[in-house]
């Protein structure tokens, strides 16, 4: 059994470089395009994904749809692995309206604080944590068949926070390394955390937010 953590592909908001958080914003055409190209990777490698767990965001379910051919009805949706909320900030212009925000957030996620109805960083990384530790259960309790190939959909900042769970670096190397729209990770997750890790198979595309 294996499972793969993979980005949503690019959105309006991304190319804008405006915070789209907890918003539901749908794929743009490169994003249609990002994870269509994604099938002809996992067909390459030789990965066939038989199940899919996505954020429940429209960008997530669409990317792993168009990323494997299994329908959107057929995915499965997990409400931990929705992306980090900027509260008021969402969708905003912040050159506008905060133009050091995004210093304090991404230069320095370890004296982060959110604007109002947004989340910290360890908030995150809890809720990147519980999806480990429910996958964890489920290989335990035998919940997954033997050539299961498990696919979670998910975004930026949370991917980076399962990222943090799972090999414990310090909150400052935060975004030290680059997932972009449609990056791809292969998740070890063991009967216990000593055996957790992941490793990248895919860059994805072009950076962006």
């Amino acid at each position: 059994m294996d499972i793969y953590l993979m980005r949503h592909g690019q959105t309006d908001l991304n190319v804008q470089k405006r915070l789209q958080g907890s918003s539901d914003i749908p794929l743009n055409d490169r994003g249609r395009f990002q994870a269509s190209e994604t099938r002809k990777l996992f067909e390459k490698k030789g990965i066939k994904v038989t199940k899919i767990i996505a954020s429940p965001l429209e960008r997530a379910i669409e990317t792993g749809h168009l990323a494997t051919g299994i329908g959107m009805d057929e995915i499965g949706t997990e409400q931990n692995l929705i992306e980090m909320s900027f509260g008021i900030y969402e969708q905003q212009n912040m050159e506008t309206v905060d133009p050091e925000f995004l210093g304090r957030c991404f230069d320095h996620p370890e004296t982060y604080e959110p604007p109002a109805n947004g989340e910290c960083y360890d908030e995150v990384v809890a809720r990147a944590g519980a999806v480990v530790e429910m996958l964890r259960k489920k290989i335990s309790h035998k919940e997954f068949a033997e050539d299961d190939v498990i696919l979670l959909v998910s975004h930026g900042a949370l991917s980076h926070g399962m990222f943090e769970y799972i090999k414990k670096t310090p909150r400052a190397a935060y975004w030290d390394v680059d997932f972009n729209n449609c990056a791809i990770a292969k998740l070890a997750i063991g009967v216990d955390r000593s055996e957790d890790d992941y490793t990248f198979i895919s860059n994805g595309f072009e950076k962006n937010w």
